[in-house]
């Protein structure tokens, strides 16, 4: 099984949907980071395929009938009020953002990016979300065929 590895440095913006009212009507918008995270990781994402020594440039995007898989693991800050100590390390995640909400920017990104034609060739995904200390917020994405 062939993989590359992919690591966008900053805050996941996680995709939700808030009803907002324009002219009387309600409409929808995604949190406004989201679209600069997308970016990062598509950008972070076409260097990694576009590295000479891997000659990923030839693989890419996937044929509709490749399957793909994903692993992606989101470290996300301590909230303020966690003591310095336990801060200073890494922990479980259990509250919000939701793991699928972290997900969805990630595949449109990627697909954005030429990884694949379409998202629906993911056939497996496994998503952990982590706290890390302040300064050190990512995501390490494996992309797997």
């Amino acid at each position: 099984m062939s993989e590359i590895k992919i690591t966008v440095p900053g805050v996941a913006a996680p995709k939700s949907i808030r009803i907002i009212m324009r002219n009387g009507h309600p409409s929808m918008a995604n949190n406004k980071r989201v679209r600069g995270w997308m970016t990062e990781v598509a950008t972070a994402a076409k260097i990694v395929m576009n590295q000479s020594e891997a000659n990923y440039t030839l693989r890419f995007p996937f044929k509709s009938d490749t399957p793909i898989g994903i692993m992606v693991d989101v470290y996300l800050p301590w909230q303020k009020a966690t003591p310095k100590k336990k801060a200073a390390g890494y922990g479980a995640h259990t509250q919000k953002p939701d793991a699928d909400n972290l997900l969805k920017p990630i595949m449109d990104a990627l697909s954005e990016a030429g990884i694949w034609q379409d998202d629906n060739q993911v056939d497996r995904i496994f998503l952990q979300k982590w706290r890390c200390p302040i300064g050190e917020e990512r995501a390490d994405i494996v992309v797997t065929w």
